[in-house]
C-alpha cells in the first residue's frame, strides 16, 4: 500500500508542478494580449491625429441622425436647433464653433468650448445632436465619403 500512496502523491506533485507551470505561461500570455490591446487601443485613438484635416469650411448640423443644415464658417450665425421638447443653440463666431446653450441636463455639450479644425465634433447626446466641422473637400454633399448607413 505504502508504494501506491507514493505513486499517487507523485502523481499529485507532477499534476500540481503542470499546473503552476501552466499558471506561469498563461499569466505571461495575458500580459501580452493586454499590452497588445492597449497598443491597438492607442493607435486607434490616435488615428485622426494622424490624418491632415484640411482647411474647414463649413459646419454640419445633425439631430437624431438626419442632417439639420450645413452653415459657412467664415459667416457669424446662431442656429437654433429643436425638436422633440429639446432644443440647442449653436454659435458661429470668426471661424469657431460653439454650442452656446442647451437644455440637456449634464451640458457636456456646452462646456465641450469652441471647435475650430476640421474633423472636431461637439455632441449632445441626450438631445442627439451633433455639431461637425467640414473640410473643404466635403462640401455638403450628404454621398462625400459614405459608403453604406447601417441602422
Amino acid at each position: 500500500m505504502e508504494s501506491g500512496s507514493k505513486a499517487k502523491i507523485l502523481i499529485v506533485k507532477s499534476i500540481i508542478g503542470k499546473l503552476i507551470i501552466m499558471w506561469k505561461v498563461l499569466r505571461k500570455a495575458d500580459l501580452v494580449l493586454f499590452f497588445f490591446f492597449i497598443a491597438l487601443a492607442a493607435l486607434i485613438a490616435a488615428a485622426p491625429l494622424l490624418q491632415p484635416a484640411g482647411p474647414a469650411e463649413s459646419v454640419r448640423i445633425t439631430r437624431g441622425g438626419r442632417e439639420f443644415g450645413i452653415y459657412p464658417l467664415n459667416k457669424d450665425a446662431e442656429i437654433e436647433v429643436s425638436g422633440d421638447g429639446h432644443s440647442n443653440l449653436v454659435q458661429i463666431r470668426e471661424g469657431r464653433v460653439s454650442m452656446a446653450h442647451s437644455d440637456c441636463k449634464n451640458q457636456v455639450c456646452v462646456h465641450t468650448g469652441e471647435i475650430t479644425q476640421a474633423g472636431e465634433t461637439i455632441v449632445c447626446l441626450p438631445n442627439r445632436v451633433t455639431v461637425e466641422i467640414l473640410n473643404k473637400g466635403k462640401g455638403g454633399d450628404p454621398d462625400d465619403g459614405i459608403d453604406a448607413v447601417v441602422k
